[in-house]
């Protein structure tokens, strides 16, 4: 069995079980990995086919191709849990193999190069490599859960969410320029050596010591993987309903909900404020929109983690919550005044590190109550059903006509929001993982694992 001191020549270990800085840095380069197709995809494409003459009716069958992948996680988390090679470690070999994918994919639309009018191969481009997208974010989901002690998760989800926004920033932001300049297979060409560079990361590293670095490798399983490891599919389906159903999970569920219409409500009300009110373009509202996510991503990074670690997750995110409701009373009270760019401008960086803030709790949280041997399906759940609060909002907008303006919108969120810190304040979660006991062994991080079934979410 191959030990720490075997690693190189750098005194510090490539095993993330053993290195707290790699671990960390580690997590939020694969979260940043995972925001290039999102920049790609949800930014560059769509603008570059509207400003190519594409139909709304085009950029919305592509942009739909984008999500239909990220409705179904739980499936990706299902097969992960129940299927890996132990021996690279529970997450290593999904993640390296959906980067491999995506890679693969970028290169061959780069050739095959679809136009702007080209909309259900851009469509079926869009279905694929956000396909395989789904498969590396769920696998570091899993990772994240079973590599980072407690004390470290506070500043897990922080890098997790900053990393994604700041991944998704750059990726937008060079696969921009790159498509204008040169071309969309230009930008395809970008996005995939980007992801290059996060795929040599994750092969470089391995999650525990005596672990093979690719299948062909010398290495073995650990026990402490083994033990999390289902080997049947009926136990892993069992504690994963009995998990979901637990009071603790369904009392979470309308908080992630409320997360998905946050966000997908400030989507729609805020360019319809832009536009009415403000009187700006479609330019000014994108350049500020990369300017939140830019700071948000960086102040989640920087002081988003010591925060929740100092106050807690729970708190954190009740605190978070009535923040917004402030935010947004004091935007619905400024309804006069939305003509000026500074108002709109103090709500779209509001709303947006806020959203991220919150981000970090509800990882911490989403972790908690992920044991591990259903990491990787719990943790998926618990996602959808915050992106299916961003469906729901278009739901929602689109079907009850008071809602058709924005003061309306905001209104209906501050409802929301209230509803949300009562239940934060009254229900209370796990503090530490539930399904595992933070036993240290020799190297320090892995837990005893715990039987899921035996031991399922506490009432």
């Amino acid at each position: 069995m191959e030990s720490a001191s075997l690693a190189g020549p750098s005194s510090q270990p490539v095993f993330l079980a053993e290195n707290r800085n790699l671990r960390l840095f580690t997590i939020f380069l694969l979260y940043a990995g995972q925001g290039i197709p999102l920049g790609l995809f949800d930014f560059t494409i769509p603008a570059w086919m509207a400003v190519s003459g594409a139909s709304a009716r085009d950029i919305a069958f592509v942009v739909a191709m984008t999500g239909i992948p990220w409705s179904f996680k739980f499936i990706a988390g299902f097969m992960m849990d129940r299927y890996t090679l132990l021996a690279m470690g529970r997450r290593r070999i999904w993640i390296i193999g959906a980067q491999i994918v995506m890679i693969a994919l970028l290169a061959i639309f780069a050739i095959i190069s679809p136009g702007p009018r080209d909309v259900l191969i851009l469509g079926l481009v869009a279905l694929a490599v956000n396909t395989a997208t789904v498969f590396q974010d769920v696998a570091v989901d899993g990772l994240t859960v079973d590599i980072l002690p407690e004390e470290e998760r506070s500043m897990g989800g922080a890098l997790a969410s900053g990393g994604q926004v700041i991944g998704i920033a750059v990726s937008a932001g060079l696969t921009g320029t790159m498509v204008y300049a040169f071309g969309a297979s230009a930008a395809y060409i970008a996005c995939a050596l980007l992801v290059v560079l996060v795929t040599v990361h994750v092969i470089w590293v391995r999650e525990r010591v005596g672990e093979r670095r690719l299948p062909w490798s010398r290495g073995e399983a650990q026990q402490v993987n083994i033990l999390a490891q289902a080997d049947h599919w009926l136990p892993l389906l069992k504690g994963a309903l009995r998990n979901t159903f637990s009071r603790q999970s369904l009392s979470y569920f309308p908080i992630l909900v409320s997360v998905g219409l946050t966000y997908g409500i400030c989507l729609i009300a805020v360019p319809m404020i832009a536009t009415g009110e403000t009187g700006w373009a479609e330019d000014q509202l994108g350049s500020l929109n990369g300017t939140a996510q830019l700071v948000a991503g960086v102040a989640t990074i920087a002081i988003g983690g010591f925060a929740v670690g100092k106050l807690g997750a729970q708190r954190a995110f009740w605190i978070s919550r009535c923040a917004f409701i402030a935010l947004t009373g004091w935007m619905i009270w400024m309804a006069d005044s939305w003509s000026d760019p500074r108002v709109l401008i103090i709500f779209v960086l509001g709303w947006t590190v806020l959203h991220f803030f919150g981000a970090i709790s509800e990882v911490v949280i989403n972790m908690r109550l992920s044991p591990p041997a259903i990491a990787a399906t719990q943790f998926s759940i618990f996602m959808a059903f915050s992106n299916m609060g961003i469906s729901l909002a278009g739901i929602l907008i689109g079907s009850i006509a008071m809602l058709s303006e924005p003061k309306a919108m905001l209104m209906f969120l501050i409802g929301v929001h209230i509803l949300s810190v009562l239940i934060l304040l009254v229900v209370k979660y796990p503090t530490r993982q539930i399904g595992a006991l933070d036993i240290p062994p020799a190297t320090g991080t892995d837990p005893a694992v715990v039987d899921p079934i035996a031991h399922p979410a506490r009432d």
